[in-house]
């Protein structure tokens, strides 16, 4: 096997315990609460020494916004700024905003967001990681793909990230808050889908080039 062969196998292999380890901190921090989590008890439900989570982790805080992250990334639709000429805005607003309901409405997600409202007043980082990891860098993406689209005369956003925190609120809108209490779409008569079609219709309409 030839040095760049170990290497990889090596990384590949550091990659897989990580993941082990992230899936294992989640079950935990589900299980137990972030504050009564343990990297112990991390630790023991991955397989793995302690010393294996803290090479790979600093602490509980570092594990908790590396879930949030990896949730955000395995949901993520928000087009790459080279791809602008590859979809017209209204394929990818559609494509983003199903993708952002899955992620906020993913039962897991739910969970998470749970774990910090509960956490947070004993907690304030978890707030901030939270928000920083996911909502902010979602706004932050988005803003610059509008800005792109203004840029090629194709929308006309003169205030892209006030835009942005709009589309992602028009999408959350009460659904949210129904998957938190139990409400089925079949209560309320209006499904995701459909709240993500008005949504992106609005939007388009509301930043339409104008002659």
């Amino acid at each position: 096997m030839t040095q760049a062969a170990v290497i990889a196998r090596s990384e590949a292999q550091e990659s897989g315990k990580a993941a082990k380890i992230l899936d294992a901190a989640r079950r935990v921090f589900m299980a137990d609460g972030y504050g009564a989590a343990s990297m112990d008890a991390i630790a023991k439900a991955a397989g793995v020494s302690k010393a294996t989570v803290y090479a790979h982790f600093a602490g509980k805080d570092q594990l908790f916004a590396a879930i949030i992250a990896e949730r955000c990334r395995a949901h993520s639709a928000i087009p790459e700024l080279e791809d602008v000429e590859r979809a017209t805005p209204e394929e990818a607003l559609l494509a983003l905003g199903r993708s952002f309901a899955s992620l906020v409405l993913a039962p897991e997600v739910l969970d998470l967001y749970r774990i910090v409202v509960a956490e947070t007043p004993r907690f304030p980082e978890l707030g901030r990681t939270l928000y920083e990891t996911g909502p902010k860098r979602g706004i932050a993406r988005l803003a610059d793909y509008l800005q792109r689209l203004t840029d090629r005369g194709l929308l006309d956003v003169r205030e892209p990230d006030i835009a942005a925190r709009q589309f992602f609120g028009m999408i959350r809108s009460d659904l949210y808050l129904r998957r938190l209490f139990h409400i089925s779409d079949a209560e309320v008569g209006i499904t995701v889908e459909q709240m993500v079609a008005s949504s992106v219709a609005m939007f388009l309409r509301a930043y339409a080039r104008r002659a």
